[in-house]
């Protein structure tokens, strides 16, 4: 049968990725083809277009992409006539694949949604668009799956995808003694994001608090996983400035830095899931473009307005403030120092928040995540063949 996929981001194109291999699995004869990075190729897709390095957040931000993504959505709409694909396969990047997948619709191509907006926080009125062209919601949240099903939409509860995935490939101690970290050290995480722009807003605010730290604790040493849509030559020129102050390591050791580390300062976004169910205490921090984070206010559902924001995923599926976060004007370097200090000094704090941290695993379901997914997707294709 004939796959369309559409991811837009490293994550997008990671979770695309896992399930076009568990589509082989079920279907070894499958063609795949769309929109995706490096690792949907990897994974034996025909990628048309790759806006993994295009990827941006904000919507002022989003809209200086506007003319590029204009250009992609009419060469993948002209395709999907052309080709006609049994299904097509939407992964995140919901600004540009709702306009897609509306385009899919009107010809009759069934739609499969994995990761759909974040309506259920904002924007209620896109819900009822993506109910209007979305097929079958693979849900990854169980509250999301409860919110998209009150809009009449066909929704599975399938559980996250990082079940299957979040797995160290080698123990504390010997990452530790391969780093050359002593026993007395304590292994800080930095994760400042896998867009350029988050990179640009957080990782200077970052490295000035840790700066400020490791001038009064000698016993810290710094890791910082480089995303593949990042690069060195990205954050190369920051880290100049505090030479010897941060370790960079490949990104294929991420979840070995987490397993070892003590602490972790992250950016908002899949990594602090990641992070916390491998049980690392962590402070999330983030910060919109001023005009970008006014709009996300005007357009955040009603009732969210009366409660405090929270934008770390352990926090919201806990559905109360478990990690802390540091967001917009209450991320400054004073303020990261301080939150930094409370947790390393406080090691009941960092027990405590393990301990909230393990329940985790058990609310986002039972592994085989993927093979769920790829089961759904099949049986749209040929539902509609």
């Amino acid at each position: 049968m004939n796959y369309f996929f559409s991811a837009g981001e490293h994550s997008g194109d990671l979770h695309a990725a896992a399930l076009i291999r568990a589509v082989r699995r079920q279907d070894p004869a499958a063609e795949i083809w769309g929109m995706g990075g490096p690792l949907m190729a990897e994974a034996g897709a025909e990628i048309i277009i790759d806006p993994t390095r295009e990827s941006t957040f904000g919507y002022l931000e989003a809209a200086k992409k506007y003319l590029v993504f204009k250009k992609y959505l009419k060469q993948l709409t002209r395709l999907l006539k052309e080709r006609r694909p049994d299904v097509m396969v939407w992964v995140d990047f919901g600004g540009f694949n709702l306009l897609l997948a509306e385009q899919a619709a009107a010809l009759s191509i069934p739609v499969v949604c994995l990761f759909p907006p974040s309506a259920w926080a904002y924007s209620k009125g896109r819900a009822a668009r993506v109910a209007g062209c979305v097929t079958h919601i693979a849900s990854v949240l169980p509250f999301e799956a409860d919110f998209y099903r009150e809009y009449g939409v066909k929704v599975t509860y399938v559980g996250h995808p990082l079940i299957d995935r979040v797995t160290p490939t080698v123990e504390p101690e010997r990452w530790r003694r391969y780093h050359h970290v002593s026993k007395e050290e304590k292994v800080v995480l930095l994760m400042p994001g896998s867009r350029r722009q988050e990179v640009r807003q957080l990782l200077p605010v970052m490295l000035e608090a840790i700066s400020q730290m490791a001038a009064v604790d000698r016993q810290l040493r710094f890791f910082l996983p480089v995303a593949p849509t990042i690069g060195r030559e990205l954050i190369g020129p920051y880290l100049s400035s505090y030479p010897g102050l941060v370790s960079t390591v490949d990104s294929s050791e991420v979840y070995n830095v987490m397993a070892a580390a003590e602490l972790g300062i992250l950016a908002s976004g899949t990594a602090t899931l990641e992070a916390a169910l491998l049980g690392m205490p962590m402070i999330v921090i983030y910060r919109l473009g001023r005009a970008s984070a006014f709009l996300f206010k005007i357009l955040m559902n009603e009732e969210k307005r009366e409660e405090p924001l929270m934008v770390a995923l352990p926090n919201l599926i806990k559905r109360r403030r478990v990690v802390p976060e540091l967001i917009q004007h209450e991320l400054t370097t004073e303020n990261l120092v301080a939150q930094f200090r409370l947790l390393l000094e406080t090691e009941g704090l960092r027990a405590e928040m393990r301990n909230e941290l393990k329940e985790l695993p058990s609310l986002l379901g039972p592994p085989g995540i993927m093979e769920r997914v790829a089961t759904i997707v099949l049986g749209e294709a040929v539902q509609k063949r």
